[in-house]
C-alpha cells in the first residue's frame, strides 16, 4: 500500500490551465464516488482551490501515466501538453507535500489563513463519501494538526493574510483608492475580505447578493448593496470592479464593458475559474488583473519562521510513520489469526 499524489498548482501552471482543473463542491463528490469504484483503490481525497487541484491516492502505485489520466479524464482534459504540467509525489514526498500545503508553505500568500480550513474541507468531503482510508484520514488529521501548532507558535512577517488582503495592498501602490467607487460582485469570505479593506482605503463599496435574508447573509457594515442581477446596471457607476465568486460563468463579459458609456478603468479578479472574461483586459482604457498578478515571494524574509514550522511538520511526519508501522503490525497480526482460524 502506498500514497500517491498527483498535482498541478500556481508554480507549474497559470491560471488559463488551473481553471480547466478547478471542480465544484458537488464535482468534486462525483469525481470522488467514480473513483472508489475501482476496487484496486483504497481511498482518495481530492483538493481543489484557486491555487492548486491535488489528488491524493491510497492503494497499490499507480503508474504516472496512470496518474496524469485519472486527473485530466475527471478534468475532461485531453492535451498531452496539458498533461505535461502535472507533477507526482509518492509516499513520504506526497506526505511531506501535504502538511507544507496545509501549513501554508506552498501557498502564492506565504502561510495565509484560508488553505487549512480548504484541507479540512477536502478531508470531511472525502469522509462523507466513503473515500478517505485510514491512511489518508491519519495523513490528514496529522496535517491539519500541524498546521493549527504552525498557527500557533509560528509569526511570519509582513505578509498579508490573504489573496484579498494581497490583492488590495498591490493596487492600493498603484492606484489612488480614496474618494473611488468599487463594485464588488460576490459575498463570499474573499468579497467581504475585498469590502473592508476598501473601505479602509475610503472607497464607497457596494456589494452584490444573490438573495437577502435577515440573519442569513452577513454584509460588511458600512456598505451598499444590490442584487447580483442588477450588476451590469451599476457598472457605470463604479471606477472599480471586483469579483470574487464560485460562477461557472462569467460575471463580467466583453459585451457588458464595451456598450457601456462610462466604463470603470480597473477589474480585478479573484476567482477560479474566472469570473472577467480575459477580453476585457484587452478594451482600451482599461486594466485588468487575476490572481497570478499579485505573487509575491516572502520567503526570503521568513527563512527562521519557514525552519520553525518545517521542525513541527517532521514531528508530524515522525507521528504518521510510528501510526503506519502500528498499523501494519497490527495487519500482519489479523492475517496471520485469520490463517490460524481457517487452518
Amino acid at each position: 500500500m502506498s500514497i500517491s499524489l498527483v498535482y498541478l498548482d500556481y508554480k507549474s501552471a497559470d491560471i488559463a490551465v488551473r481553471e480547466k482543473f478547478s471542480f465544484t463542491s458537488s464535482r468534486i463528490r462525483e469525481i470522488l464516488w467514480n473513483i472508489r469504484r475501482n476496487e484496486e483503490i483504497s481511498g482518495c481525497v481530492l483538493l481543489s482551490t484557486c491555487n492548486r487541484t491535488e489528488l491524493y491516492i491510497s492503494g497499490p502505485e499507480i503508474i504516472d501515466e496512470k496518474l496524469c489520466e485519472l486527473l485530466c479524464r475527471q478534468a475532461g482534459v485531453n492535451d498531452e501538453k496539458i498533461s505535461g504540467l502535472l507533477n507526482i509525489k509518492r509516499d513520504k514526498e506526497a506526505m511531506l507535500h501535504l502538511m507544507e500545503v496545509a501549513c501554508g508553505l506552498q501557498s502564492m500568500v506565504l502561510y495565509e489563513d484560508q488553505i487549512l480550513a480548504q484541507v479540512k474541507n477536502a478531508a470531511e468531503t472525502a469522509r462523507e463519501e466513503g473515500a478517505a482510508d485510514s491512511m489518508l484520514e491519519t495523513l490528514f488529521r496529522l496535517g491539519i494538526t500541524a498546521a493549527k501548532k504552525a498557527k500557533t507558535q509560528v509569526k511570519i512577517r509582513a505578509v498579508p493574510n490573504s489573496a484579498a488582503d494581497k490583492a488590495i495592498t498591490v493596487l492600493s501602490e498603484r492606484y489612488r483608492f480614496a474618494g473611488r467607487k468599487a463594485l464588488v460582485i460576490g459575498n463570499g469570505e474573499i468579497g467581504r475580505a475585498c469590502c473592508k479593506r476598501l473601505m479602509e482605503l475610503g472607497v464607497q463599496v457596494t456589494v452584490t447578493l444573490r438573495s437577502y435574508r435577515h440573519g442569513e447573509v452577513v454584509v460588511p457594515e458600512g456598505c451598499n448593496t444590490i442584487q447580483y442581477a442588477e450588476r451590469e446596471q451599476f457598472l457605470e457607476k463604479a471606477d472599480v470592479v471586483i469579483s470574487a465568486t464560485a460562477s461557472p460563468h462569467f460575471t463580467i463579459t466583453c459585451d457588458m464593458v464595451k456598450k457601456l458609456e462610462k466604463q470603470p478603468g480597473l477589474f480585478v479578479d479573484l476567482a477560479l475559474p474566472r469570473d472577467i472574461e480575459p477580453g476585457v483586459g484587452d478594451l482600451p482604457g482599461i486594466s485588468c488583473y487575476n490572481l497570478d498578478m499579485f505573487y509575491t515571494d516572502y520567503s526570503g524574509i521568513n527563512r527562521n519562521e519557514i525552519n520553525e514550522i518545517k521542525e513541527i511538520i517532521d514531528h508530524y511526519m515522525l507521528q504518521y510513520e510510528k501510526w503506519s508501522s502500528f498499523h501494519k503490525i497490527n495487519s500482519f497480526t489479523e492475517k496471520v489469526s485469520s490463517i490460524k482460524i481457517n487452518c
